[in-house]
């Protein structure tokens, strides 16, 4: 299927990535799956599943507010020969379920889609307990398991379709929100593994992934102003990391990660445990939140908290330049 032609994807401006998957896409796709079962733990009304559930209510099951037995059904629905996609909030799809995501979709080697919502900060005022800020470290920890992080609403629906045709399990990490500007506005192509260059640039190499690219962007465009040359590259897929990409930046003389998520663990780690294991690269510049809970306030405040605002990014990459 041509995504593109089935959704253009500059009309997704103003939908943030859950309205994208659930409301947009799939109801217009699922006809293509008819083993395909969509699961969730009573957060359908975030997701804005009503037209799902109204043309295709056979392939929708709510288990209630029960994210284990989420997990659970989904591992029992696809030893019979079914298609699960069961969504969550993220912060409890990947702390709460850990040892059934463990035992079912790792070791068992279920390839189950698991959508994350509200990860990052998109929880606001509900607070820390809701705050998914250690879901990347948590996932890619597992063996097997593929970890999409998409930059907006139109590469959420390139990741999501690009999942449901994985024969692995694969978690996706929802974050920003209807606010958030796309990063892509025109048809481009998505691979699994492989990372895209959003803009060029030879001297800092900036990585990030997640609704945090955009704000990556237009900080790129502040450093820019210095006269120095910023490449940033938008990493939709933490596991399996694209090192060849990273092997290409090897000139540059400053490496930056940015992430919405502990700077333990996430993007950053990432990165840094292939840097490990060669040489010849320049320093890593690790951007996120730090080892610490944060206060509580709405988006853009908690952005500001943790230092995730474009001028927030240059400033500190400026001060790392200095050095």
């Amino acid at each position: 299927m041509n995504i593109e032609n089935t959704i253009p994807l500059n009309s997704l401006a103003g939908i943030d990535q859950i309205g994208a998957i659930f409301e947009m896409y799939l109801p217009d796709m699922i006809e293509q799956y008819p083993q395909l079962k969509i699961l969730t733990s009573d957060v359908g009304y975030i997701a804005r599943i009503d037209r799902l559930k109204a043309l295709y209510p056979d392939q929708f099951i709510n288990v209630g507010i029960a994210e284990q037995n989420l997990v659970g059904v989904s591992a029992g629905l696809t030893s019979e020969g079914f298609k699960c996609v069961a969504f969550a909030q993220a912060v409890f799809m990947t702390m709460r379920c850990f040892d059934q995501v463990r035992q079912y979709l790792s070791y068992g080697e279920y390839p189950i889609v698991l959508v994350g919502l509200g990860a990052g900060f998109m929880m606001q005022f509900m607070g820390n307990t809701h705050y998914a800020m250690e879901d990347i470290a948590i996932m890619r920890s597992l063996p097997g398991m593929v970890v999409l992080s998409p930059a907006d609403a139109s590469e959420a629906v390139k990741a999501f379709d690009a999942a449901l045709k994985l024969d692995k399990p694969v978690y996706i990490r929802l974050t920003g929100d209807s606010s958030t500007p796309l990063v892509y506005e025109n048809n481009y192509q998505y691979n699994v593994g492989k990372s895209n260059i959003v803009k060029d640039g030879n001297e800092v190499t900036i990585f990030a992934t997640g609704s945090i690219v955009y704000n990556t962007l237009k900080a790129a465009d502040i450093v820019e102003k210095n006269n120095i040359s910023v490449k940033v590259i938008d990493i939709h897929t933490i596991k399996p990391l694209d090192t060849q990409i990273i092997n290409n930046a090897k000139g540059c003389s400053l490496f930056v990660s940015v992430e919405e998520h502990h700077i333990t663990g996430g993007l950053g780690s990432a990165i840094a445990d292939y840097l490990a294991e060669v040489s010849g690269f320049p320093p890593l510049l690790k951007l996120g939140i730090k080892d610490k809970y944060s206060v509580i306030g709405d988006y853009q405040f908690l952005l500001e908290h943790n230092r995730l605002t474009p001028e927030q990014i240059a400033e500190d990459i400026m001060k790392q330049l200095r050095k």
